[in-house]
């Protein structure tokens, strides 16, 4: 587990380890467009090294952190794909291989549209089924389980309870993760300020808030903005529950945040080393995975992920 930031201050990557875990009637499915396990054969572990010395080039390595920023705080020593290899990482089996987002609150049709495009993105990003189920209430939620912020008065859903009481104790049988949006802002207890996400991977759950990443409705920007975001942490927080760590060699979608505009800088792809762990623990079909990223990001304005996505595939297909 990270070790705990000061207090006050909002990481907006958090780890947590020690939760439970819940399941409710599916509304909508998003599938990933998936040919049968036939038809693709997962590349062994040493094709998967060869592509990380293939791809290294394209990537850009990370530079000394700036003040403030996670790694300026937080001292980690990152993870290649060697040792995710060792230390036998969670990864999706045929009894649970897929994921299931929540939705807990009230939402504007916006936001509900946002929910829905980063489910796809979900389902592409690892290469399995990707559930939406019916949005469950607030209104179960107990008084000491919200707030307003002291200083803000946004109003604030405790995370804990989230996770043990909301999101716990129906885990789907073959759900490999439950996980939460609200429209809400979130809060860890005592001491916090917010955080944007709370997720265990050891026990497959986690909530992210929505509301401080803009408002979608308010133009094509702010939306494209705002799924950008979401799409970002959802990837990001999901890849922790496949036991991969924070990255910290190079511009990737697994580095550590302290802050929104530090993860705004970071791109949606990931290295190398975290590239070859995804297609390992889902056993995508490398190149099929980053097609399905290259039409959604040219769908929906991630621009600067296209020229990149591209290139990789070039190398990936030789």
């Amino acid at each position: 587990m990270q070790p705990p930031p000061p207090r006050q201050v909002v990481v907006f990557r958090l780890l947590s380890i020690y939760f439970l875990s819940i399941a409710l009637s599916p509304i909508v499915t998003n599938a990933c467009q998936q040919e049968p396990a036939s038809a693709f054969r997962t590349p062994s572990i040493p094709a998967l090294k060869m592509t990380t010395k293939l791809l290294k080039p394209i990537n850009q390595p990370l530079t000394e952190p700036q003040p403030g920023e996670w790694l300026d705080q937080q001292k980690e020593s990152g993870q290649s794909f060697s040792q995710y290899l060792r230390i036998r990482p969670i990864v999706l089996t045929p009894r649970r291989n897929k994921l299931y987002v929540q939705p807990i609150g009230q939402f504007n049709p916006k936001q509900l549209e946002i929910i829905q495009l980063s489910s796809e993105y979900l389902s592409i990003y690892f290469s399995c089924p990707v559930e939406v189920l019916e949005t469950k209430s607030e209104d179960g939620i107990p008084e000491n389980a919200q707030r307003n912020h002291p200083t803000q008065g946004t109003h604030q859903l405790l995370t804990s309870y989230v996770l043990e009481k909301q999101l716990a104790p129906e885990l789907p049988g073959d759900a490999f993760a439950l996980i939460a949006f609200t429209s809400s802002d979130l809060w860890p207890g005592d001491g916090w300020n917010f955080v944007f996400g709370y997720a265990s991977f050891r026990e497959r759950v986690g909530v992210w808030s929505l509301s401080r990443f803009g408002n979608p409705a308010r133009d094509p920007e702010s939306f494209r903005r705002c799924l950008e975001r979401t799409c970002k942490l959802a990837t990001h927080e999901t890849g922790h529950m496949f036991s991969i760590k924070h990255c910290t060699r190079y511009s990737c979608n697994m580095q550590g945040s302290n802050s929104l505009q530090e993860s705004d800088s970071q791109p949606i792809h990931l290295c190398p080393e975290c590239h070859a762990k995804i297609v390992f623990a889902t056993k995508a079909d490398p190149v099929k995975r980053i097609d399905n990223l290259i039409r959604f990001s040219q769908e929906h304005g991630f621009n600067r992920e296209i020229e990149f996505l591209k290139k990789a595939k070039e190398i990936l297909k030789n």
